[in-house]
């Protein structure tokens, strides 16, 4: 208690040691400028007054005595107008002004002597380069967005931006942004963070129909944007306004809408599933919004329904089938609601409250998560209605024109069940044929609460130390919750080097070694509540200083995190099914129990460890599992060229620190979700597991059960990512601005697994000698033959039989880094003149030796498990694209027929041979008779094809009456009819080169094809409004 007030003490002495400042994470942008007369001398006492269809009523600033004037927090929007007048002077009036997330427009005033009262209205174009702002940035507004030829989701947004390269899930909705790993990117919905605190993306599908805006901050965050080490998505909902607004739309498809590129006879030659196909897609929002009261309450509702089917191209049931085992084929049907409701109030003419709500509830007989090649119907789980709100409760204060408070606070509710079909089950896998049926791995209910506070304040100060000064300053604190409760009534695995023979012998054939997996958990539900809680306390302080034409951008940050584990514990466990194959002579004794063998290895592992998985266990009291304390300095550089606002070179360099989230440091948690993996030697060769000792039984790996242990070394730090850009951004047209950048970045810290009393030193030692024991493997090459030009040695490395089984520790892995750099061409196009483009040109690079995806992000990616992980570790990730082409636009012709288009382009994903498992000799001395997924090049060493599509919308608007229109649409996707065929080229073999004579066999699908894609589809959309 005492350490946790030390460091809230700390951060609210970062606050009062300046002049405080901003709110957290804005939802808005501002206008500033300077009002000049027509000799260049600065105007002081000059009433600005603004209004718009976004705002209330008007806002008034007087100029200071340097002529200098900003409206700050103005909701995102267009048609801002301004108005200076000054007695003695011509009244100045500029329309036509953007407001745009997270950017300030700038807009000096001329303002002319005059003895009468005259009026003089600017008609010039809206600046389109941010001349203070040294962050980089990509945002779409409401308009952009509607005429885009995409789902109206914020996945394929998030997909169009600079960089980024999707996972491919769509329910998860992540993507690895510039460099950034898949969790790296911060979510936030009306200023509340929106990132799942036991994974990291994003908690809710956000509905796309409350948007108003969505920034995507890529590169330069300022202080007051929190823990991100790629990228910032800042989602403005809409508001209402002062009118009555609403509209509907409708979006669908079905399955007479799509054309498959391949015939019938193609896909039955090919042994494949027709391609991947919504085969129906409804989709209908109602969203209705306006004044309670003008200028003083606003509302704003919105209802969703989506609803799909879509066509599985896997074919797990071929690899049934080649089992002697019948499968049925599945689909994707998907039920989700969304709701949306808000609030603007306008207290008095200084104080202002909005209040949020956001809702989702999502249905899928089969979770989507569960799809795959390997996966039988029957090891699929059922996403079975999960329940999100989500709302925010905000308030800002004008103290005075130069002084602005900001305090909010948000709620996120999320629960999540996936559960089994098959219970009492056990979960089959062959390793021939690669496919697991039964049933899934464990039922699973979640639930995962984030709670948010923040207060902030912004404080502008002009003429001070030579410039204009924006001070920033603010507190934030969350709390967020991962509950969780899985269990299993049968907990066994039955693993099979091939089923269809009936061979057990999953690890080794020649050994007669199989594999007993059994899973650590209730077998029922309702036992136990597994937690994971994390914490944090955060404060900054930025300062962004304007010296003419230049600015600089300065800040730090300070993060204290940690998470925790609160008292829980687990019943003893038991279960009602026995081991698969176990003798069933066991079975005839009238006293028989299930339990049989699970309670030897019970009283092997006490024997050992003096505690077993599957004891009665509680942890007491509070743990502490991991605390950062860390502070990520920002500075940016912006410099006006030529001093007219067209022309800014931009340079930033940031240290981005990694937010602390459950599942990844949920490795320390023994009730987590969890299994122990025995090997399992047939001694007798019977193929049926007998107790020990006629059968003997050995543990792959050991998990420490003492609740006091610590899986993270005590000085573990926290990762972080250096970021350096360098840039320029030009305005080279009306509303048209071009931008060149350099990237840099390095991850660093990276934390993941290692053997605690092995390591991965292949040269370490101990008393008796060498701890790892080298072997050299002969690879044949690809061609398979050996003693031809293309072989290689590869020194693999295997665990000598008398060490210590491995057990596994959270470090930070001196070697483990990944390094990004790109070069980027940026444009974006207003819509004036009939017609507006957005769009990026990237070259980079993307390498490192731990993978930036879902699974190893979690920080057990075993990539330095043992010596053999570092062989060809560092080469290109999985999310390596050099060269990469997005292009959005849209032309308005005559009639208000509308034309949009959606390129893409990007370069294949990265690969490289491998071996599956090289064995080693009989009476090697290793621990297991084999190391797996050995490469045997660096990965990226091969490409897979690029990938090229266009999309399309043709679009006719019929302008009704009044603001009543209504839109008609059709989305042609895929328009070039592009296809493809997967074919597994790896051969991703099993080695046996210490044979006579050597040989090796391959993977079952290699120079198989996997499936194909190829579906040119029309999509219908209705839009009406008012």
């Amino acid at each position: 208690m005492r350490r946790l007030l030390k460091n809230s003490i700390f951060c609210l002495l970062l606050v009062l040691l300046v002049v405080p400042s901003a709110l957290a994470q804005r939802q808005t942008g501002s206008i500033a400028g300077d009002v000049v007369d027509d000799q260049k001398n600065p105007l002081p006492g000059v009433t600005i007054t603004i209004s718009g269809p976004a705002i209330m009523g008007t806002q008034s600033f007087v100029t200071t005595e340097g002529g200098h004037y900003r409206f700050i927090a103005l909701p995102p929007g267009k048609d801002y107008k301004l108005t200076a007048a000054l007695p003695g002077f011509k009244t100045v009036v500029r329309t036509g002004l953007v407001v745009n997330v997270g950017q300030t427009t700038t807009v000096d005033l001329v303002m002319e002597p005059s003895a009468v009262s005259e009026e003089i209205t600017v008609t010039a174009p809206a600046p389109v380069v941010d001349v203070q702002a040294s962050k980089t940035k990509v945002s779409y507004t409401t308009e952009f967005l509607a005429s885009l030829p995409v789902r109206r989701d914020l996945y394929d947004l998030q997909n169009s931006v600079p960089g980024a390269i999707s996972e491919g899930l769509d329910y998860r909705r992540m993507s690895s942004i510039l460099g950034g790993t898949l969790r790296d990117q911060l979510y936030a919905l009306d200023g509340v963070p929106m990132n799942d605190p036991a994974t990291n993306y994003v908690m809710a599908n956000i509905n796309f129909d409350v948007y108003e805006e969505v920034e995507f901050e890529t590169a330069g965050h300022p202080a007051e944007v929190g823990q991100v080490q790629s990228t910032y998505i800042n989602i403005v909902t809409k508001s209402g306004g002062n009118k009555f607004s609403g509209g509907f739309v409708t979006y669908y498809t079905s399955d007479s809408f799509a054309q498959d590129l391949w015939s019938p006879e193609q896909l039955k030659a090919m042994g494949v599933n027709p391609p991947e196909r919504y085969s129906n897609y409804k989709d209908f929002s109602v969203s209705f919004g306006g004044p309670i009261i003008k200028d003083k309450v606003w509302f704003f509702l919105n209802g969703r329904r989506l609803v799909y089917d879509q066509l599985n191209r896997y074919n797990p049931e071929a690899r049934m089938a080649a089992l002697g085992l019948q499968s049925q084929h599945y689909d994707l049907n998907h039920q989700e609601w969304m709701g949306f409701a808000k609030i603007t109030a306008q207290i008095t003419p200084k104080i202002k409250y909005t209040g949020m709500l956001h809702y989702n509830h999502i249905y899928e007989p089969i979770y989507q998560n569960s799809f795959g090649t390997d996966a039988d119907f029957s090891y699929t789980r059922i996403y079975d209605h999960e329940n999100t709100y989500t709302t925010n409760q905000q308030i800002n204060w004008l103290l005075n024109q130069n002084t602005f408070l900001d305090i909010r606070f948000g709620y996120v509710h999320r629960f999540f069940p996936l559960h089994s079909r098959n219970e009492g089950e056990y979960t089959y896998y062959d390793s021939g044929q690669v496919v697991y049926w039964g049933t899934a791995g464990y039922n699973d209910e979640y639930i995962r609460i984030k709670t948010l506070g923040s207060a902030s304040i912004t404080r502008f100060q002009d003429d001070f130390l030579g410039a204009n000064h924006e001070f920033k300053a603010g507190l934030e604190f969350e709390q967020d919750e991962y509950h969780r409760d899985w269990w299993r009534a049968n907990p066994y695995y039955s693993y099979w080097y091939n089923y269809a023979q009936q061979n057990p012998y999953y690890y080794s054939r020649t050994n007669y070694q199989g594999r007993l997996r059994i899973r650590i958990c209730p077998p029922t539900k309702g036992q136990w509540d597994v937690q994971d809680h994390t914490r944090r306390f955060s404060g900054y302080i930025q300062d962004s200083a304007q010296f003419k034409r230049l600015t600089l951008n300065l800040g730090v940050r300070y993060d204290y995190s940690y998470q925790y584990e609160p008292p829980q514990g687990r019943p003893e466990l038991r279960y009602d099914y026995p081991p698969p194959l176990l003798n069933p002579i066991y079975m005839q004794d009238p006293n028989y129990n299930p339990n049989i063998l699970l309670l030897a290895l019970i009283d092997q592992l006490h024997a050992t460890y003096g505690i077993s998985p599957w004891d009665e266990l509680y942890l007491t009291k509070t743990k502490r599992v991991v605390t950062f304390k860390t502070f990520s300095p920002r500075i940016g550089i912006v410099y006006d060229i030529f001093g007219n606002g067209k022309t800014a070179f931009k340079a930033s360099f940031g240290k981005y620190y990694e937010p602390v989230w459950a599942a990844k440091y949920n490795a320390a948690q023994i009730f987590g979700a969890s299994s122990f993996d025995f090997r399992w030697n047939d001694l007798n060769r019977n193929k049926l597991m007998d107790l020990p000792p006629t059968d003997s039984y050995s543990l792959s790996s050991w998990q420490e059960q003492n609740p006091e242990f610590n899986y993270y070394i005590p000085d573990l730090k926290c990762p972080y990512t250096n970021e350096l850009t360098v840039g320029v951004d030009q305005q080279i047209l009306k509303d048209f601005r071009l931008g060149f950048q350099f990237m840099y970045k390095e991850n660093k810290n990276i934390v993941d697994d290692v053997d605690m009393y092995n390591g991965y030193d292949a040269t370490l030692t101990d008393s008796t000698g060498l701890v790892w024991l080298p072997f050299d493997a002969t690879d044949p090459g690809w061609d398979g033959i050996f003693g031809t030009s293309d072989d290689q040695v590869i020194r693999v490395y295997g665990l000598r039989a008398d060490r210590p089984v491995p057990t596994f520790h959270g470090v930070n892995p001196p070697e483990a880094k990944r390094r990004y750099w790109a070069t980027i061409l940026t444009f974006d196009k207003r819509m004036s003149n009939r017609w507006q483009l957005q769009g990026s040109i990237l070259y980079s690079s993307f390498k490192g030796n731990c993978d930036p995806g879902y699974s190893a992000t979690e920080g057990e990616s075993s990539a330095f498990d043992n010596p053999n992980r570092l062989i060809y570790a560092w080469g290109s990730t999985d999310y390596d694209r050099p060269l990469q082409i997005k292009i959005m636009g849209t032309y308005i012709f005559p009639y208000n027929i509308i034309l949009s288009a959606y390129f893409q382009y990007m370069d294949g994903t990265p690969w490289a041979r491998t071996f599956r498992r090289i064995y080693f000799p009989t009476g090697f001395g290793a621990q297991a008779t084999y190391i797996g997924d050995i490469y045997t090049e660096p990965n990226g060493s091969r490409r897979n094809p690029p990938y090229t599509n266009v999309d399309m919308r043709l679009e006719k608007e019929f302008k009704i009456r009044g603001t009543f229109k209504i839109n008609i649409y059709a989305d042609v996707i895929n328009a070039f009819c592009r296809s493809t065929v997967n074919i597994n080229q790896n051969p991703y073999a099993d080695l046996y080169s210490y044979a006579t004579p050597p040989y090796q066999t391959l993977y079952s699908t290699y120079k198989q094809i996997t499936s194909v894609t190829g579906v040119r589809s029309l999509r219908l959309g209705f839009r009406a409004s008012f």
